[in-house]
């Protein structure tokens, strides 16, 4: 792989990339490429800055100027919808949007903040629209997600498709952690529409009397409605953590767990994303139940390396977590076969070198 990294590199040494934009370099998809860029040997110049308003385009200015001479290619990662035109002003190189998906999704069919016809909607569709007119190569996240950018922004060979994955120096395996002596499903995501949160409520009532107990974290736009749901039910096997916790925390609570809960709501969304949280159940090695979707099809086989269950359907969660309870053997070939399919095609190493190869391949 050095060899390939030289081979595309202007000064023949180590290849470097512009890592440009107002993304958290910690968290999510940039924190996963940046790790795994490193460890193909690629030197990483970092230019961010999450100033508000114009203030952050006069300071991305500066410290590109500093550097602008010095990489063979800039990434403007996620999320960064709204500066992809500043990044193809600056550089002379090959830009590179890592979208994941569309302003819009998150924002308008995800959130919902705004009408779809009001001015800070048609707003949003114009970054969306600016930001793939200005990249010479857009990255998302699912098959599913390609085909909509084709359909919605036209056909062209620029939409390129490299899965989130996990950092595995944060979630992995860990033999010393014990479970849990009951029986114990986590969901662990933010409370938006598309998660479903309601229905893993509704499937905790169901499974009371069946020795199951659920644990909950995250928080988020749904909160206050779902503490409200869970004390209406009065529920006794369910533990809402809304807290923020460490990788280190949320990684150990999860291990203590038998099964890891997905997404489940019938909801537009789910129809192109594959959550963070898959990947990261994958990397734990735990059974992954979740909404039955084309995304994460892509990469999962039902009854192999995840257990679907009909979207929006309490009972049918219920009687798969009542399956996989009562079939040890199962639940323990599922989360091995996930876990076999992480370490090979979706650490950080192994998404890096795929990027590489998708960017320095590319011919405008």
């Amino acid at each position: 792989m050095n060899n390939f990294i030289r081979n595309h590199s202007s000064n023949n040494s180590l290849l470097r990339i512009c890592y440009f934009g107002i993304y958290n370099s910690e968290w999510g998809r940039s924190r996963i490429y940046i790790k795994g860029l490193k460890e193909n040997g690629v030197e990483i110049l970092e230019c961010r800055d999450d100033s508000k308003g114009f203030l952050k385009y006069w300071r991305l200015f500066n410290k590109h100027a500093k550097i602008r001479s010095s990489y063979d290619f800039m990434i403007v990662g996620y999320p960064g919808h709204a500066v992809v035109w500043f990044a193809k002003l600056l550089s002379k190189k090959k830009v590179v949007f890592d979208a994941l998906c569309t302003m819009e999704e998150g924002v308008l069919i995800s959130r919902q903040q705004y009408k779809y016809l009001s001015i800070k909607a048609l707003y949003i569709k114009f970054i969306d629209w600016l930001a793939v007119k200005c990249a010479d190569i857009v990255l998302v996240e699912s098959e599913e997600q390609r085909k909509y950018f084709e359909n919605k922004f036209g056909k062209s060979d620029k939409y390129k498709v490299v899965y989130t994955g996990a950092d595995d120096s944060v979630f992995y395996k860990d033999e010393n952690i014990k479970k849990k002596e009951k029986f114990t499903v986590v969901f662990r995501g933010k409370f938006l529409p598309e998660a479903g949160v309601k229905y893993i409520i509704e499937t905790a009532k169901l499974l009371e009397d069946q020795n199951v107990d659920f644990i909950i974290i995250g928080n988020g736009w749904l909160e206050d409605n779902l503490k409200f749901k869970i004390s209406n039910l009065k529920l006794k096997n369910l533990e809402l953590i809304t807290e923020n916790l460490s990788y280190d925390e949320l990684r150990k609570k999860m291990l203590e767990c038998h099964i890891s809960l997905g997404q489940f709501e019938d909801h537009e969304r789910l129809k192109r994303t594959i959550p963070h949280k898959c990947f990261e159940t994958l990397a734990l090695g735990l059974p992954y139940i979740t909404a039955r979707t084309e995304p994460i099809a892509e990469i999962l086989k039902d009854g192999e390396s995840v257990l679907f269950v009909n979207p929006a359907d309490p009972k049918d969660l219920a009687e798969k977590i009542l399956y996989l309870k009562n079939n040890y053997e199962l639940a323990k070939k599922i989360g091995d076969n996930g876990y076999k399919i992480y370490q090979n095609k979706f650490t950080p190493h192994m998404l890096a070198q795929k990027m590489l190869s998708l960017i320095t391949s590319y011919k405008k």
